[in-house]
């Protein structure tokens, strides 16, 4: 397997920093992992914690037993890290996910056309961002049909049933097929989480952890709680010399508003 090369990195985010991402909860049911956060106040105590050790983004997932708006709004209140919705197109009415006060919705690219469209029109008119997920290497060419004239943040899923093979030939391949100007994120689910990890850092990329993603801290270990992933995350993005950004310097890499 080839390693991501220099130019990678040069192409894809400037070494001054890393921004950490942090999913979590995902679909998980609480009664099956301890320690998970769900409600409006555990996820938004959960957010503080890893604020305070890196992290700069949210990644929030509809859930059935939470109201999401109520979610971010504590979230928001407490911290203030970047909150990202995953728009899926059966996981909420849309217009739930576009008023759900989220500074960022990010639209799978396997979704139907006409969601996405809608997607798009409905957050240009709230003057919200979009990011786009990539499970598979083919959704990167209609991330580059999508593209126009601005630059866009892609966010990669590697390893789990619907992911990327989670290996270092397949991350090169992604970044290749990235639009140029595009900046990325990444994160492995389950075993492949920390080779992920480290893989991106290392090619310029930033990074999502978290207990939607993997619930092993390491073999045999279960993780603690959110907040031990973050300070992992952040702990390497500071030996690769890329320390973790705050929520402010992050919203200027992400080229958010």
């Amino acid at each position: 397997m080839t390693a991501p090369s220099s130019t990678s990195a040069a192409r894809f985010g400037s070494h001054a920093g890393t921004v950490i991402t942090v999913a979590p909860t995902g679909a998980h049911a609480k009664s099956e992992v301890a320690g998970l956060p769900v409600s409006a106040e555990e996820v938004a105590g959960a957010a503080a914690d890893c604020e305070r050790v890196g992290a700069a983004v949210l990644d929030l997932q509809p859930r059935h037993d939470t109201a999401l708006p109520d979610v971010v709004a504590a979230v928001h209140a407490r911290t203030g890290l970047i909150v990202r919705v995953a728009a899926y197109a059966r996981s909420e009415a849309l217009e739930t996910l576009l008023d759900s006060g989220a500074d960022v919705l990010t639209c799978p690219l396997d979704a139907p056309g006409d969601f996405v469209a809608d997607l798009r029109a409905g957050a240009r008119t709230r003057g919200l961002e979009v990011h786009y997920e990539a499970r598979d290497l083919s959704h990167l060419a209609t991330l580059r049909h999508l593209q126009g004239e601005d630059p866009v943040h892609a966010v990669l899923i590697f390893g789990g049933s619907n992911g990327m093979p989670g290996d270092i030939g397949t991350l090169s391949a992604a970044l290749a097929e990235l639009p140029q100007g595009a900046t990325f994120s990444a994160t492995g689910v389950g075993e492949t989480s920390l080779p992920i990890m480290l893989a991106t850092i290392a090619a310029g990329g930033h990074v999502r952890v978290g207990m939607a993603d993997t619930l092993a801290y390491s073999d045999g270990v279960e993780v603690r709680d959110n907040t031990q992933l973050a300070a992992r995350a952040a702990g390497v993005a500071k030996i690769a010399q890329r320390p973790p950004l705050p929520p402010a310097q992050a919203r200027e890499a992400l080229g958010l508003t």
